[in-house]
Formats: structure tokens, C-alpha cells, sequence
């Protein structure tokens, strides 16, 4: 069977994409079993920043929309928690 070098090229690519996925990954776990903190961190702001921005400020805006500012609100707060 003959393949061609784009298909090994695309093929190296997307090995050499897991393998550094999994590498961010694996120091990502071992920096939150050092500083767990961050872990209680990341998992209690976005949970504020819905209460504050929903509650807090979400009669002041106005969008003009059926669902209003919670349909802009909750995207907005998942990219962040994923950034």
C-alpha cells in the first residue's frame, strides 16, 4: 500500500497534537496536586462572577432579547472559565 507524504505529514501532525495535549494536560493535574487551591479557585469564581453579574447587575442591562442578559451572560462566563 502506498500513502502519500501529505498523509504521513497529517498523520505526524495530529500525533505530535495529542501528545502535546496530553503533556499540558499532565502538568495541569500535577500543579493542582501541589496547589489545591486553584483547584477550590477555579471552581468557585465563575459560580460569583454568575451570581454577581446575574443578580447583581443583570436588571440594569437591557439586550433587547427573549432571554435577555442571561443568554450573554452564561457563554461569556463558560469561555472565560475555559480560558
Amino acid at each position: 500500500m502506498l500513502v502519500s507524504v501529505s498523509e504521513v505529514e497529517r498523520v505526524s501532525k495530529l500525533s505530535n497534537s495529542i501528545s502535546d495535549s496530553l503533556v499540558i494536560t499532565k502538568r495541569q493535574i500535577l500543579q493542582l496536586t501541589r496547589v489545591p487551591e486553584v483547584l477550590i479557585f477555579s471552581t468557585i469564581q465563575p459560580v460569583m462572577f454568575v451570581l454577581l453579574f446575574r443578580y447583581v447587575f443583570g436588571g440594569s442591562i437591557d439586550t433587547g432579547q427573549p432571554g435577555g442578559y442571561v443568554q450573554l451572560l452564561m457563554p461569556g462566563i463558560f469561555v472565560q472559565t475555559v480560558a
